[in-house]
């Protein structure tokens, strides 16, 4: 706790701005992602297929868009990409409060997906830039648990919020939002760093705009990413890994209502969510801030082992105490992949292309939308427990990945030392 404290107190200023920003960030997005199925329903009118098509296709499309998002994160003062996106979805979400058409209503809710998707990984990026390195996976880890907190506190205020009318939720995201932009407005000049020992940032305009000519072209820095091996390995590990972890409590549930009654289904549903929430912010930083580059196979491993372990014990029985104690030790497994992948994208980036490389790996979210899709067909097709054996078999999928990835990242290392090609 010591250390805890002595960290936090050591970070820039702009940062535990950002922090807290991205706390309020957080909040305010699970305040509004618990009710828009019922918006889209109650007021929009759309049906459950057209929900289902219109939530999962606009994360969809905001993740695949992150890839240019951080190519713009790159190329523009972070910081002011940050205001911009956060005002521009403080406009959206109001908007959501006077237009109703379907059509304008999915259009909305594809751009504040493409908006917040960008948003972090531009947050990311500049995460990197602020912070020193040896403390940087710290403070993902406690942005991670600053934004589970959000997702546990959040649902709670959107419920409260619709005893306001029926736009209470938007009203209160968008205010949410609106007051932790106030601090990155006052105090937007803090958050740009200092330029590095022999980097020289320009200081004159003919100079900036000089470097802006020389900046690569998009289609150049997807050929650059597109031949690191090393971000391939990695991002294709993350897409199978969250294929398990970040749908949890959707397959969880798709399983239980087919081996549980209805009430007892529901029960289990919150027993894991509670469970899984209260691990994630317990133990996020505690063992998040241990990860090294060094060892961060060692700890891959371990955290793979605990889905691994945490999904066996799922399949035995739906017995209360035994689901709990699955949904633990499997937590244990999401605390230390989630920042041990930010530690690898953060060591491998080029400075200059740091969005970039964090936009590509936030393609790995595509894997949460095909986790319901693959345990639907199985849980359909095959006896229930084979969803749990095929689970288990693509996360062994992403640890192999990771290795790979891990192994290339040692030889082009080995390489660099020697002076000889990798």
């Amino acid at each position: 706790m010591k250390n805890f404290l002595t960290m936090v107190r050591e970070l820039p200023f702009a940062m535990k701005v950002l922090l807290v920003s991205t706390a309020a960030r957080g909040l305010s997005f699970f305040a509004i992602l618990a009710y828009m199925p019922i918006y889209l329903y109650d007021t929009v009118g759309m049906g459950g297929a057209g929900i289902g098509y219109v939530i999962g296709g606009s994360v969809l499309v905001g993740t695949v868009a992150s890839v240019y998002g951080g190519y713009v994160a790159d190329r523009v003062t972070k910081i002011n990409l940050i205001i911009a996106l956060d005002a521009v979805i403080i406009l959206l979400y109001l908007g959501l409060t006077v237009l109703h058409d379907p059509f304008t209503v999915t259009a909305i809710l594809l751009l504040t997906n493409v908006a917040s998707s960008t948003m972090g990984v531009a947050g990311s990026a500049l995460l990197s830039e602020l912070v020193p390195s040896e403390n940087r996976t710290k403070v993902f880890s406690l942005r991670y648990s600053l934004q589970n907190i959000g997702a546990a506190v959040g649902p709670f205020l959107g419920v409260a919020a619709v005893t306001a009318g029926a736009n209470g939720p938007i009203v209160l995201s968008a205010a949410v939002i609106g007051a932790s932009l106030l601090p990155l407005v006052f105090f937007r000049s803090r958050f740009v760093p200092a330029a590095s020992p022999g980097k020289g940032a320009p200081e004159t305009a003919g100079e900036t705009e000089e470097a802006e000519e020389g900046a690569p072209s998009f289609r150049e820095v997807l050929r650059t990413m597109r031949g690191d091996r090393r971000l391939a390995y990695f991002t294709v590990g993350g897409i199978l890994s969250i294929v398990v972890y970040g749908p949890l409590l959707t397959f969880m549930s798709q399983y239980l209502v087919l081996v549980e009654d209805r009430d007892t289904a529901y029960q289990l549903v919150a027993y894991i969510s509670a469970a899984n929430a209260a691990v994630v912010i317990t133990f996020q930083y505690l063992l998040g801030s241990r990860l090294r580059q060094d060892t961060l196979l060692r700890w891959l491993t371990a955290g793979i082992g605990a889905f691994v372990a945490g999904l066996a014990v799922m399949s035995f029985s739906t017995h209360v105490a035994v689901i709990v104690i699955a949904v633990v030790i499997f937590s244990i497994g999401e605390v230390i992949v989630v920042p041990a992948e930010f530690t690898f994208i953060d060591a491998i980036a080029p400075d200059h292309l740091r969005g970039s490389y964090f936009g590509a790996q936030n393609l790995i979210h595509v894997g949460i939308a095909l986790g319901p899709i693959l345990c639907g067909f199985l849980l359909q097709h095959f006896p229930p427990a084979v969803m749990f054996y095929v689970l288990i078999a693509v996360v062994v999928a992403s640890w192999w990945f990771y290795v790979i990835g891990c192994r290339a990242t040692a030889a082009a290392r080995e390489a660099e030392r020697t002076g000889s090609p990798a």
